[in-house]
This record gives C-alpha cells, structure tokens and sequence, in this order.
C-alpha cells in the first residue's frame, strides 16, 4: 500500500503525477476559511461552521483498487462557464487537490498526462486547441505550446498504439469523421486527419491489447449512434452496431479486453469485442437523462470510473464493480460538466 501526503493548497508544491509518492494540496480556502473562524471566535462573535464534507486527511493510501485512485477530470464549465477547468481529486474523499484554469482549450473535453508525468494536454470542445504542459517539479505550467486544429470542437485525446494521441473532431456536418493525430513528443499535429468516410462526426476512439483492432464510436449520417470496428493501423472498417443510446460519447476497452463500453446519453452501452454485439447497458444514476462522457479504470483492472452529468444541476463521479456492474461509491459535485477522465499514477 503506497501513502501520499496532502500539504497545503494551492500556491504550496504539487504532485508530480509519474510518482506513486508525492505532495498532495489542501485547498487555502478552508486554511483562509478557519483563520477567519478563529478570529470570529475571539471576537465574541457567531459564525456559521465550515463545510467538512470533503474530508481533509493528512495521509491518502495509494492503493491499485478503487479507493487510492487519483483522477484527473476534464471540467468544459466550472468554474467559469464555457472557461472550464482540469480538477485533480483523490476520488474517496472528493477532494479538489489542484485545479488548472488557465488553459487556452476552453471548454476542456479530455486530458491526458504522458506516462513519465512530464507533460499534459488538455483538448478543447469550444475552439477545436490543444494546450500543452509542464510539470516543473512543482506544478503544471502552460509550456506555450497552443496547438490550432482544424476542427471546430475536440472531443477525445486517445493514446494509440503508436504512440500518437488521436483527437475526435466533433464538429458536425462535416461529412466524415475525422481523427487528429498529435506527436507528443515534438507537440505537433500530422498534415493530414485520420478519416472514417461512414461517420458523420467521431466522438471516440479505443485499441484492443494487442493494438490490431480500433473501436471507434460517433455517429452516422442518419445520426444514429454508432460503433465501428476497424483493422488497426490500416483503419479498414470490418462490422458495426448501432447502439441504444441517445447519442454516442467515448469508448474504452475493458481492461481484460472482453468489451467495449461506450459512454452516452442515457447510459453506458456495453458490447461483446468478438461478436460487436450490444449484450446490455448500465446506468449507474439510476436515472434518464444523465450524460456520460468518458471512462478509466482503476490499476487492479478490477472498477470503472466515470462521471455522469445531469444537465440541469453537475456532475457525480460513480464507481462500478466490472464483475457484476455494481455501483461502490459515488461522489457528488465532482464539476460542472465533466468531459474527460484520466486515472493517474
């Protein structure tokens, strides 16, 4: 069991997410927030209590199951509408640790952290960037390294078997789906997208194990939510399902590779990776209209994490037991809308 040590938030040192170990934050609003408390207090004055809900603990166990996950989340609203936010939480508690607002991707809709934790790129669903990070021991830093696509809208940063990150062009209308293709080592895109001619717009992409099959979910021209499986790198679409969701969000493959979960409107479908055949749909809300967007699973390969939006009020995170879809934990008010989630270590 790994141990990581929360101290002082936000202008104190970060985690450096490639490290099992590391410095973890407590927020200075509640630091600012029990000063003022103290100071009232010797007043002789009332005030009301502080809000403990996010437990703020000293030690977090760094464990491979559900309960010792660090998440980052890509947050397209809150807390600035349409500005958007990276929220990094230890997700037992619901603890906001680091927050990163100052993006040129407004609207984040993914973000991925590259594995030696030295670089991260947040991709945007309002004006189609890519931003670039550092990590300088300390904290994320924009590296200056704005990337302009083509696309209106991004929906996914997906690391491929080649190691390039592919990103969904959402936008649609646009008469076929396109996939961007980022080399994160030089931080720029190929001259030409990655193109699916029988999908209107491409909301996701995912690889089995061995890196020879792409699931890509989007939509057809008919709009229908849809998932294609296609020869890997010749991208040659083999079968297709249509799938029973409002719209069609991300997928990913389950960490033993049996299936392959795309998130939606409405609810996760789940679907037989030999066969492409839909075998049920989970909801972990328990309730329509909720908006699931993206997926990560936990290190023991064992639990899903997900967020679902309910858009008249934000988002929950929910942890589903893969071996019999339960619901184990949920956290409420994890952002405004969240579009990405990444597990990191």
């Amino acid at each position: 069991m790994r141990k990581h040590i929360i101290r002082g938030y936000p202008s104190s040192a970060r985690r450096f997410p490639g490290i099992h170990t590391g410095i973890h934050i407590i927020s200075s609003l509640a630091l600012s927030a029990t000063l003022v408390l103290l100071l009232v207090a010797a007043a002789g004055c009332t005030s009301s209590p502080p809000d403990t809900s996010a437990p703020q603990r000293q030690v977090i166990d760094r464990t491979a199951d559900w309960q010792g996950a660090l998440l980052y989340i890509a947050d397209q609203d809150g807390p600035v509408p349409e500005w958007g936010s990276i929220r990094i939480y230890d997700n037992v508690s619901g603890f906001v640790e680091e927050s990163i607002e100052q993006t040129s991707a407004a609207g984040p809709a993914d973000v991925y952290v590259t594995p030696d934790g030295s670089s991260m790129y947040v991709a945007s669903i309002a004006n189609g960037r890519i931003d670039e990070f550092r990590w300088d021991g300390r904290n994320w830093n924009r590296s200056g390294n704005v990337i302009d696509s083509p696309a209106a809208s991004l929906l996914t940063l997906s690391p491929g078997p080649d190691g390039m990150l592919y990103a969904a062009d959402g936008t649609p209308g646009s008469g076929d789906g396109r996939l961007y293709v980022l080399d994160p080592e030089s931080g720029s895109l190929a001259p030409e997208p990655l193109t699916f001619d029988s999908l209107e717009a491409i909301r996701g992409i995912a690889w089995n194990h061995e890196g020879t099959r792409a699931y890509v979910s989007g939509s057809k021209t008919s709009g229908a939510p849809v998932l294609l499986d296609a020869a890997w790198p010749a991208a040659a679409e083999s079968a297709s399902v249509e799938l029973p969701l409002q719209q069609a969000n991300k997928a990913a493959v389950s960490p033993d590779g049996s299936q392959v979960f795309v998130m939606g409107n409405g609810g996760i479908a789940r679907v037989d990776a030999a066969s492409m055949t839909v075998i049920g749909t989970w909801n972990p809300a328990g309730q329509p209209g909720i908006v699931y967007y993206d997926a990560a699973f936990s290190a023991d390969g064992v639990y899903m994490f997900t967020a679902g939006t309910d858009p008249a009020s934000d988002s929950t995170l929910y942890v589903i037991d893969l071996r019999d879809g339960s619901l184990v934990h949920s956290v409420n008010h994890v952002s405004r809308r969240a579009n990405g989630i990444l597990r990191v270590e």
